[in-house]
């Protein structure tokens, strides 16, 4: 019989940051994962991009907060060896349709003290040469006879100029996993869990595929798509009102046009009036998402590990072909260039960080798609929590705060619950 005093199913970005915050508070951890790699799901098919305009303040001020961690992230995990991700500082623009009122996300900006500049649609092709501002409203594919109809005026755009991306989202879960390394957290991979039991509605044990049985006070689930699949071993009501569930995404490649590169003149941009969202990346490319426009249909998938990781030349064509507007001088291949992955997602695009109904069961889930660029501040969340309900605190009635240092200010962590009613956001990845 094995013990140890948390286990964390999920080796991705957030069960590596999970995993050093808690080895950091003195605990014994055994991380558990089902593939083969630290970040080998689907952190490694993230975007990584590092930006601050969600719906929420809540959204904002973790947001800014992890923003500065990633500035500092060689201090963040001290002393390790090897290469260390990097945060790339593009600044971003973000175009809305016609009308859209951006009151509210400028609100919390102005509250937590996100830089920003609103761009006035003359002022665009000066400032942004490579960007064509047009009014393209509504989202089409490129199947659609209307798709290449002329812009319907111009598009003004909100400036972040902190905004960037993260140069390998897999080598950052490397390297907070070797961070947790460095302090005794143990890592096993390919490793399937097969059962989380309970007694007196608390968690006692963990069982594996491999027959090993692991005695944890503490579980965290933080299994990213595979999370269902982990909330199934368990022999008791986690009681969560709020779920999630696997959605394929494909994000794509494209050329860019020359001087569209991060050290130059390339800009991550968030495109809700196309349906896209984009950023440079090296090697004269630019990385593609889409941001759930009504034109492309939702792929749900109930077996996340049969999730084909090859583009669809639907897909492909219709996101890239609408970038190609955006930016006139990017080049489409003949061939779909990308990956696809199972994100793990909730109606309002909010993560769940909070403890269960079962004591000593927690969750980090939901994560898939807007949350990477939290992921240095999420193991300080989770810690908290865990500490908190350690203490006695009823974390459902009376919520933990948690202490963003780094800008100083206060995130309110019931935003994560799992009982919460839906969050007020954009229905999309953006959040």
């Amino acid at each position: 019989m094995e013990r140890v005093d948390v286990v964390v199913i999920g080796a991705g970005v957030m069960g590596a940051s999970i995993a050093l915050d808690l080895s950091r508070s003195g605990r014994r951890v055994l991380v558990l994962d089902k593939g083969d790699a630290v970040g080998g799901g689907s952190t490694s098919a993230s975007s990584s991009v590092v930006r601050t305009n969600y719906s929420t303040l809540a959204g904002v001020t973790a947001s800014w907060e992890a923003t500065h961690a990633w500035r500092d992230f060689a201090d963040h995990v001290g002393a390790i060896d090897g290469q260390i991700a990097r945060l790339i500082t593009t600044g971003m623009l973000m175009f809305e349709p016609a009308g859209h009122d951006r009151s509210a996300t400028l609100g919390h900006f102005d509250t937590v003290g996100v830089p920003y500049e609103v761009v006035g649609a003359d002022d665009m092709p000066t400032r942004f040469p490579f960007i064509d501002n047009g009014r393209f409203w509504p989202p089409r594919t490129a199947a659609d006879p209307a798709f290449f109809t002329p812009a319907d005026g111009a598009l003004d755009a909100l400036w972040m100029p902190e905004s960037g991306f993260v140069d390998d989202p897999q080598l950052a879960a490397t390297n907070l996993m070797d961070a947790a390394r460095r302090l005794g957290t143990d890592v096993r991979l390919r490793i399937e869990v097969t059962a989380i039991e309970t007694t007196n509605n608390a968690v006692t044990r963990v069982v594996t595929a491999g027959g090993n049985r692991i005695d944890p006070p503490c579980v965290v689930n933080a299994a990213g798509p595979r999370r269902a699949q982990v909330n199934r071993t368990i022999d008791a009501d986690p009681g969560m009102r709020v779920g999630t569930r696997a959605l394929r995404q494909e994000v794509h490649t494209l050329k860019a046009p020359p001087g569209f590169d991060p050290g130059a003149s390339g800009t991550a941009v968030g495109d809700m009036d196309l349906g896209t969202y984009f950023r440079p990346h090296f090697g004269g490319t630019i990385i593609v998402g889409g941001v759930e426009a009504e034109c492309d249909p939702l792929d749900w998938v109930d077996d996340v590990d049969a999730v084909d990781p090859t583009p669809t030349s639907e897909r492909f064509e219709s996101q890239t072909y609408r970038v190609a507007r955006r930016v006139p001088g990017a080049e489409v291949p003949l061939r779909p260039m990308g990956l696809a992955s199972a994100y793990d997602v909730t109606p309002d695009w909010a993560p769940i960080y909070d403890r269960t109904d079962v004591d000593g069961y927690y969750l980090a889930i939901g994560t898939s798609g807007n949350q990477f660029k939290n992921a240095p501040i999420v193991g300080g969340i989770m810690t908290a929590i865990i500490d908190a309900c350690d203490g006695g605190r009823d974390h459902d009635a009376d919520p933990v705060p948690y202490d963003c240092a780094r800008i100083g200010r206060t995130l309110d962590l019931g935003h994560y619950s799992r009982r919460r009613p839906l969050n007020a956001t954009s229905g999309t990845v953006l959040g």
